[in-house]
């Protein structure tokens, strides 16, 4: 007998309320709460959209375990909570994963995991030695030129990425050096547990377009156009780092297509940007691969998401009236200063030229206002 995913979930015994924490945790709060589940945020925002999911909405400075320790405490006494899931911003802060791992049943990788892919070195010989194909990588001051990225050893979403140049100084214990490759951003969501994955998607990713930032993350959208020979890869190579990673839940791969060959960059070992994209059932997904049950790939529509940054320094006011497709909505009288982010915009589309033409309109609408450095008018929808 096939049990539907509700009833099956039901039977696994999750608790209808998680924590969700992560710098942002919006899109956390939205997945769990359109999963059928009540969510408790704790992240560095507290936007309208994560204050209006969540059962309660708790802001902090930063993720650093003196910070977050006493309000999970009491987070935990108020709701009974047992179980949680974090997302992004532990880079910094591996030692928080340790103390929610000790108060909480962790619905995802662990954290001597997580570290274990902060171990960049450890990595890229774990590729080599798996015959993955990546950029060419060293720790060490390049002894041949070329172009070079400085990548930080601990990174997220593409922060710190920047272009070496010769006799640069470099400390080799925060950074270590990457062969740069002309080529098209990608990632693939995959779901994984007990030693099994299976591919969800695969995602065209860019960064914001201008010099001092030009590899931060911007922006993902799903329904990629991967060649068949380069999914059969990307499949293959996950099937062997699983086998040396025991991963749990959702994750993705990025990756880099040079020449129409894919280069491995990372693994994100925690639930990923283009999860949102991949529609309501996606959270159960990760929650049942943590207990060793993965499910099979679902039909998603074509659809992208993208961060607004201010080009401006500029303070939100109060009452604006956002569109629909707006999400992590800062609240009035909020400070956001120049480059930092504004909210993001979600679009769908029969394919995905329509998904990227939209959400360039989309931008264009924030941007109108952004740019004047407030937002003085509502913006239409």
């Amino acid at each position: 007998m096939k049990f539907s995913e509700p009833a099956r979930m039901s039977n696994l015994k999750l608790p209808s309320k998680l924590l969700v924490i992560a710098r942002s945790a919006r899109m956390l709060a939205q997945l769990a709460v359109d999963a059928g589940f009540q969510a408790v945020a704790v992240d560095c925002y507290a936007d309208l959209d994560t204050v209006a999911l969540a059962a309660e909405t708790v802001k902090v400075d930063n993720l650093a375990a003196a910070i977050i320790q006493p309000v999970i405490e009491a987070l935990a006494s108020r709701h009974g909570l047992t179980h949680m899931v974090y997302g992004s911003g532990f880079e910094h802060y591996a030692e928080s994963l340790d103390y929610l791992e000790s108060r909480l049943i962790l619905l995802g990788n662990t954290a001597a995991l997580f570290r274990r892919f902060q171990d960049k070195p450890a990595f890229f010989q774990h590729l080599k030695q798996l015959s993955i194909k990546h950029p060419e990588t060293v720790f060490s001051a390049p002894a041949e030129g070329g172009d070079w990225l400085l990548k930080p050893m601990r990174g997220e979403g593409g922060v710190g990425i920047a272009r070496f140049a010769d006799g640069q100084t470099v400390d080799a214990r925060r950074f270590y050096w990457q062969r740069y490759l002309v080529g098209e951003a990608f990632s693939v969501l995959f779901a994984a547990g007990l030693g099994q994955v299976r591919v969800l998607g695969f995602n065209r990713q860019w960064a914001v377009g201008n010099d001092k930032r030009r590899y931060l993350f911007a922006g993902v959208s799903n329904h990629a156009d991967v060649s068949p020979r380069n999914r059969a890869l990307l499949a293959e190579w996950l099937e062997k780092l699983v086998g040396l990673y025991p991963l749990q839940g959702l994750g993705s791969l990025d990756f880099i297509v040079h020449d129409g060959e894919c280069h491995v960059l990372e693994i994100n070992a925690r639930i990923p940007a283009s999860a949102q994209l991949y529609g309501t059932s996606v959270f159960n997904k990760h929650c049942l691969a943590c207990l060793g049950v993965i499910d099979d790939a679902d039909w998603v529509r074509p659809a992208g998401f993208q961060i607004i940054f201010a080009r401006n320094e500029l303070l939100v006011p109060v009452g604006l009236s956002w569109p629909e497709w707006a999400v992590d909505r800062p609240a009035g009288g909020v400070f956001i200063g120049k480059g930092a982010p504004v909210c993001s915009i979600i679009a769908a589309g029969n394919d995905a030229a329509q998904v990227e033409t939209r959400l360039r309109h989309r931008q264009i609408i924030i941007d109108n206002f952004i740019n004047t450095g407030h937002l003085s008018h509502a913006i239409p929808s």
